[in-house]
Order: structure tokens, then sequence, then C-alpha cells
């Protein structure tokens, strides 16, 4: 998150502190030039998103009623969440795409997109009244 919002960090250059600003979208292996140095940025991958270039990536587990329903998700951004609105029938692995919703291009303006994947869970374990359910559906 730090590489995507840009941060000042702190290094300790020839004894002495001095603060580096890392601007917003920097990614791994950015270089940039500090005083009489090449700072290569370093970045660790996030727990809830996957970077490529500009683009985010994230996966959203959807109960099997949601996805043949349809459902409004909060979808975690870099900036917060969104409302998500998943229409009846969607398929598990669907991409879906928040435009705009990516990491802040370095130079220039602009910004890459979030792709949301569908993962629909299938519940393992189901009470008498849930299978008698699912029975009749599959009847209908």
């Amino acid at each position: 998150m730090e590489a995507v919002n840009g941060v000042s960090k702190e290094v300790e250059v020839a004894g002495k502190r001095k603060t580096i600003k890392i601007p917003a979208g920097v990614d791994e292996g950015t270089r940039i030039r500090f005083d009489e140095f090449d700072v290569v940025i370093a970045v660790r991958p996030d727990k809830t998103f996957r970077r490529d270039g500009y683009d985010v990536y994230t996966e959203i587990p959807l109960s099997i009623t949601d996805a043949v329903l349809g459902t409004i998700y909060e979808v975690p951004t870099i900036d917060g969440t969104v409302k998500l609105n998943i229409k009846a029938g969607v398929q598990p692995g669907t991409m879906m795409r928040l435009r705009e919703k990516g990491v802040r291009h370095v130079r220039g303006s602009g910004r890459g997109d979030q792709y949301v994947k569908i993962n629909v869970t299938i519940p393992t374990h189901l009470n008498r009244r849930q299978k008698e359910l699912l029975e009749e559906l599959r009847r209908a």
C-alpha cells in the first residue's frame, strides 16, 4: 500500500538521517534518484491485492445463493470499499472490472483498473431443511 499511495522513508546515508519521498504508483524495481544515489524499490506482496503494472486484482467469495439470485457486494479497493452490483446467475471465475480503481500512474495522469474475480463457495455441510430446499429446487 505504501508503493501504491506513496510514502516518505527515513534512511541513513554516510551517518546522516535523510528522508526519501517515494511517489505514488512505484512498482518493484523502480529506480529513484536520491542525491548522488539511485534507490531501487522493493515491494512486498499484499494479502488482499495482486498487482500487474497499474492494474490490481482481487478475489471475493460469493455464496451459491448470492451467485444465483444476485447481490450487492462491498469490494475492497486500494481507496476503501465500493459497492459492486453482481447480477443474478454470475458464474464462478467471472472477472468484473472496476475502472480507474487501480494504481495511479507514476508520471502523468490516470489510473489502472481493478479486476474482481468471483469465487462461488459451495457449502460442504447442510442441515436437513437446506437439503430439502435444494432437492425441491432440483425437481423444479
